[in-house]
């Protein structure tokens, strides 16, 4: 299956205060590695999703104030696939603004949308259904 016109928006506002202490606002839940991981869980849930749509179709949906971290965590992410949020309106707004602009490059396009913050366990289950949906 080809990837073109398959995208993926990575959902990573938070306030954190979800997951405290460990989760800050300063650095929310996403910005964290846990267990023995060595990726944030954000770096997890990128490269998972850019192995199913490619990395040039990966939108990030981010607060202003956390920009720094996500460019710092996702250097190979295309900076303007970092979209950053004026205000933070929760799940709804997020996915339509982030979809317009996946829209835009692509009319067609089909989109898959991912909490940046989950710990998924079983990827090889994860990506199959990924690709079965999309």
């Amino acid at each position: 299956m080809k990837m073109a016109g398959r995208f993926a928006i990575v959902m990573a506002g938070g306030s954190g205060t979800r997951f405290w202490p460990a989760s800050r606002a300063a650095r929310p839940k996403q910005f964290l590695a846990l267990g023995d991981a060595h990726e944030s869980l954000l770096q997890a849930t990128v490269r998972r999703a850019s192995a199913l749509v490619g990395i040039g179709n990966v939108l990030v949906v981010t607060s202003s104030r956390h920009a720094d971290d996500t460019r710092r965590q996702l250097p190979d992410l295309p900076r303007e696939n970092v979209l950053l949020e004026p205000i933070g309106r929760n799940t709804a707004p997020c996915i339509a603004w982030a979809s317009a602009h996946a829209r835009r490059r692509d009319p067609e396009a089909v989109i898959a949308t991912l909490p940046a913050d989950p710990h998924i366990a079983d990827e090889a289950a994860f990506s199959a259904a990924m690709l079965r949906a999309l």
